[in-house]
């Protein structure tokens, strides 16, 4: 699970700035934070990350705990920047702690055990998301009720409905992927507000792209029902 410190105190700053820095009296830098994806060298020869805006760090100090991470695996990383730079990379970084992120694929509703009943659509806030300048990852900041109690898991989804006609009337001419963010939360009772983050992988809809402006994510809020929200692609930068 993500600190619920980091989500709180740093949402402005992973989701307007690729990288910022906060200095200290005489101009050292202090800690950074980014969200980015971890991607692992050929022959289990370390790793590095790709940020949001598709710029490059690479870990030549890591005091982090020294963990496997899966390739594609999102993640918070709290770092410092070095001097020295690294060929092949836009920044050389010392990593200080890396915070996963959960990350999922997109489902299709009635394939396999992905069922109504399993799938769940209790109420769930979208307050923020945004897709990686590469377009292989959409973020979503989410809210919703529960206890609190790590005991009492709660299902998030990002999902393809073929089943419901109104996601699907006009769906060639439409500009927009019509998806459905979906929030089983297990029987959880509604104590109070938590919050979080969830990436996606793109990579179920890459063939739904083209020609298509960006994702509609229908979903059960919280306090207005049913809403749809809308994620544009990012353009190419020139």
């Amino acid at each position: 699970m993500i600190k619920k410190e980091f989500i709180t105190f740093f949402f402005l700053i992973v989701t307007i700035l690729p990288i910022l820095y906060s200095c200290k009296e005489d101009d050292t830098p202090t800690d950074s934070l980014v969200i980015s994806t971890i991607n692992n060298l050929p022959d289990n020869d370390g790793f590095y990350f790709t940020l949001d805006n598709g710029k490059t760090m690479f870990p030549s100090e890591i005091k982090a705990d020294n963990k496997i991470y899966e390739s594609g695996q999102r993640a918070f990383v709290i770092f410092n920047q070095l001097d020295q730079p690294i060929n092949g990379y836009d920044y050389n970084v010392q990593v200080k702690q890396i915070l996963e992120i959960l990350t999922k694929d997109i489902i299709t509703m009635g394939e396999g055990e992905n069922t109504e009943e399993y799938i769940g659509n209790d109420p769930i806030n979208i307050t923020y998301m945004w897709i990686t300048q590469d377009k292989k990852y959409l973020t979503i900041e989410y809210q919703f009720y529960g206890t609190g109690n790590s005991n009492r898991k709660h299902f998030l989804n990002l999902v393809i409905n073929p089943i419901k006609p109104d996601l699907q009337d006009n769906e060639q001419a439409d500009e927009y992927i019509n998806l459905e963010f979906r929030h089983n939360d297990e029987g959880d009772f509604a104590e109070r507000l938590e919050e979080g983050y969830v990436s996606f992988k793109l990579d179920n809809i890459k063939e739904m792209m083209t020609g298509k402006k960006g994702v509609r994510i229908h979903t059960n809020t919280i306090y207005e029902q049913a809403k749809s929200y809308e994620v544009d692609f990012p353009t190419t930068a020139k």
